[in-house]
């Protein structure tokens, strides 16, 4: 466990160091660690960063700066003059440069804390919370208000077509950050978005995950009811109304927030309401009706309502921020997305080829839903690797039958035990795949990608839609696809 050297309260920010100060991150290869590197060389700081692996893009990005790389955990890394040490949150209590700052009394803080000080302070700071959609939708709001020229800081956790960096200071006095509910550190067992203090939040939803940390629906809601009743009476909380535990959030927050408090969504109760959603070519529109008689089309280039629900979401935050109505919407339909996020891969020989995010249950029906309703007379063959903490356990077996539904078969890649594994009841594949194919959707169980590839190798078809969900690399699945069906379509 960890010493009593490391606390929240005991982390420093950037106002104690001076010019040109030696900082050090451990775990800088992540997509915000590595990026807040970067932006800190950019400030003037002389930095360092270690980690195990440099995987890409981020490993690139850390090469071609001016960040001293460092491979491997050694207490060596840490220079004898360094000013202040950045703990990712992936890393634990025993990492050997985490003991070398405790044994050297070093100065240390955290990622959450320093994206504060980078991007959000002295800015109207929003924030995008929320179980999903929190990345798509930061990432649609930096678009639009960079469209604007309202010159944004940002971060968002993934990575946007139309933004050539993920997390930048800007000069503008509107901020937005995507603001995860997990943890920030060994030291600091409290969300992220804790430490981003929103003028403006936007909730898309409340669900249950993170089983590694959370061990009920219960103690998430208690996560964000805390940051809702701490928002200020100038504060405005943007809560989407078609997600029914947070509808039920919301009700008892009315009594609770000193603040405003609007809603969205589908919901006859929505404040601000889509109806009449439908699809044109390669667009999406719906009509959005407001508590006061407005009424305005929103249309949008990504499929799913879920993302025309985040859009609206983003309008309302960045009205209420200063931004014109009419420019957010020109902007909004220009947006093309984020990487890994319903991103086309390849449409090769009739056959289309999406990489998707989705593991939850709930992204994973919305995901299918999205997709059905754009390629409505084509076969959609959703591949699923069941990965993170939370969709490797048997606690969302039965909602996952329900969530393939839209689906023309599922593919499921069986879960390999790991040592973190031990004492967790983990999903059932095989079990699941005999349900879907039950509630009359054709399933089976794989045990790895490779054997996944050579299946669809025969299984696919002039017309198909394949979508291969992951929040991970599902061993170079997606790569292995894109090229088989860029060579089907030369034969």
């Amino acid at each position: 466990m960890p010493k009593e050297y490391f606390s929240v309260a005991g982390s420093t920010g950037l106002k104690t160091l001076a010019p040109g100060a030696k900082i050090h991150l451990i775990g800088v290869c992540g997509v915000a660690m590595a990026q807040l590197a970067v932006s800190l060389c950019e400030m003037g700081f002389v930095v360092s960063g270690s980690d195990k692996e440099f995987y890409e893009p981020m490993g690139s990005l850390l090469a071609r700066s001016a960040v001293r790389i460092c491979r491997g955990f050694d207490a060596a890394n840490l220079a004898s003059d360094v000013n202040l040490v950045v703990i990712g949150n992936a890393v634990s209590y025993g990492n050997p440069e985490v003991l070398a700052v405790e044994k050297r009394a070093l100065a240390y803080t955290l990622f959450p804390r320093l994206l504060y000080d980078t991007v959000i302070a002295g800015r109207h700071s929003i924030v995008v919370s929320g179980t999903h959609g929190k990345t798509t939708t930061s990432a649609m709001g930096a678009f639009v208000l960079s469209r604007l020229g309202m010159d944004p800081g940002y971060f968002i956790g993934g990575i946007a077509h139309d933004l050539e960096q993920s997390l930048r200071r800007g000069n503008g006095k509107v901020s937005i950050v995507e603001g995860d509910e997990y943890d920030s550190a060994f030291f600091a067992k409290v969300p992220k978005f804790t430490f981003y203090a929103p003028d403006t939040l936007i909730i898309t939803s409340v669900e249950f995950d993170h089983a590694d940390i959370y061990p009920d629906l219960e103690s998430i809601n208690a996560q964000f009811s805390a940051l809702v009743t701490s928002r200020k009476k100038d504060g405005y909380v943007i809560a989407c109304a078609d997600d029914l535990n947070l509808k039920d959030l919301v009700a008892s927050w009315r009594g609770q927030a000193c603040c405003p408090l609007i809603t969205y969504g589908e919901a006859p109760t929505a404040d601000w309401r889509l109806s009449e959603v439908h699809e044109q070519g390669e667009f999406q529109s719906a009509v959005v009706r407001g508590p006061n008689g407005e009424c305005f089309t929103l249309s949008l280039r990504l499929p799913g309502t879920y993302n025309l629900k985040n859009a609206l979401s983003v309008l309302l935050a960045l009205e209420h921020a200063g931004a014109p109505r009419s420019g957010i919407l020109t902007a909004l339909k220009e947006f093309r997305g984020v990487r890994r996020r319903q991103e086309l891969r390849a449409d090769a020989g009739g056959i289309v080829v999406i990489e998707d995010f989705a593991h939850h249950p709930t992204a994973v029906r919305e995901t299918l839903n999205g997709l059905r309703a754009r390629f409505p007379q084509r076969r959609l063959l959703a591949v699923f690797e069941p990965r993170s903490a939370t969709s490797r356990r048997r606690v969302f077996q039965e909602q996952y039958v329900e969530a393939f539904s839209s689906a023309g078969e599922a593919i499921l890649c069986r879960v390999a035990a790991r040592s973190l594994d031990q004492d967790q009841a983990l999903l059932d594949v095989d079990e699941l795949a005999q349900a879907i194919a039950a509630s009359g959707v054709p399933a089976r169980a794989l045990p790895d990608a490779t054997q996944i590839a050579e299946y669809l190798r025969t299984a696919m078809r002039r017309g198909d839609v394949m979508v291969i969900m992951s929040n991970g690399s599902f061993g170079g699945l997606i790569d292995t696809l894109v090229k088989m069906v860029t060579e089907i379509a030369r034969l």
